[in-house]
């Protein structure tokens, strides 16, 4: 790869490329390795946010594992159910457990993020009736986590932002408190594959998307359900508000512009992010041009889904 070839990345972005997973080697040879190395740590209480594991209990009695961090407050908190990315087949709620805690400080709130069963070994429905479980049990114990059920935001990353696309076209029309916002960064949505082009080539690639979505369909690969392949819905009028963030040259930059085009043929409120040079997780990569705009957007919208003030200014 030339110095050419990396105009299109957005500054500061392309030296970290060099170490970033490459997920177009994905296979069931690999795969387990793969895991290990993007395996989070156990997370760690803080001065500001407390953290521990909780259990929720599916329809079909499967334990699913969850870390819930928790602003250090007496009143009731608003609350993030989280969602991890890693293409329906690695990640875990672990992984994203520094980055919950500092969301959890920053904006006095809880999180819960959920530990769904990866595909192949647990392929569709598992992980979305792991997350349908999640959020039961997190308004059904609202009143003891002292949470406010009126304020919820459901975020999800990568596969995370299409299971959590999904839990909305099987939720949200029974759902008695609707979610405040729904945060899709750069969603999963449509096993379709697009067209080569300038999108796909960093980080997670056209090869990766095919096996991550044979992986997670299996049986269903010939005729998905929409909770599966949220992409296909036409009619998302039930959705809450929608925020979705994505980069230019992200594999999925054609299939979130759409979606977001069908939302607002829905009469659903959509706030779209498009950030020029963004390849597929160039959030992760701190203190860019591209990341530290993306940080604030998501911020910003969080505050206002919560009824919180503003942030104040930078002076700097």
């Amino acid at each position: 790869m030339t110095d050419n070839d990396l105009d299109e990345v957005g500054p500061g972005l392309r030296a970290p490329l060099a170490v970033l997973p490459n997920f177009g080697t994905l296979s069931m040879d690999n795969l387990a390795s793969f895991r290990d190395a993007l395996a989070g740590v156990a997370p760690e209480a803080t001065d500001a946010v407390s953290a521990e594991q909780v259990e929720a209990i599916g329809a079909d009695g499967h334990v699913v594992p969850c870390i819930l961090h928790r602003a250090r407050s007496d009143a009731p908190l608003p609350v993030i159910l989280n969602i991890h990315g890693g293409g329906y087949v690695v990640g875990d709620a672990a992984r994203e457990a520094p980055a919950m805690s500092a969301l959890a400080a920053t904006l006095g709130c809880a999180v819960l993020s959920v530990d769904y069963r990866l595909a192949p070994d647990a392929p569709y429905p598992a992980a979305l009736d792991d997350c349908a479980a999640a959020l039961q049990w997190l308004q059904a114990q609202a009143s003891a986590l002292n949470i406010d059920p009126g304020r919820i935001v459901i975020r999800g990353v990568s596969a995370g932002g299409g299971l959590a696309a999904g839990l909305m076209l099987r939720c949200a029309e029974s759902m008695e408190l609707p979610p405040r916002l729904l945060m899709l960064i750069y969603p999963m949505l449509d096993n379709r594959l697009q067209p080569a082009g300038r999108t796909g080539n960093y980080v997670w690639t056209r090869d990766a998307n095919r096996f991550g979505w044979d992986a997670y369909l299996g049986e269903h690969a010939a005729n998905p359900p929409l909770e599966a392949v949220p992409g296909m819905a036409e009619n998302l009028a039930a959705f809450p508000p929608t925020f979705i963030a994505v980069g230019d040259i992200d594999l999925f930059l054609a299939e979130n512009l759409e979606f977001a085009a069908r939302l607002a043929r829905s009469q659903v409120g959509v706030e779209l992010h498009v950030y020029r040079g963004g390849y597929h997780g160039f959030n992760l990569i701190p203190n860019t041009p591209l990341s530290n705009a993306f940080a604030r957007d998501c911020l910003e919208a969080l505050r206002r889904a919560f009824g919180l003030a503003p942030a104040e200014p930078s002076t700097a």
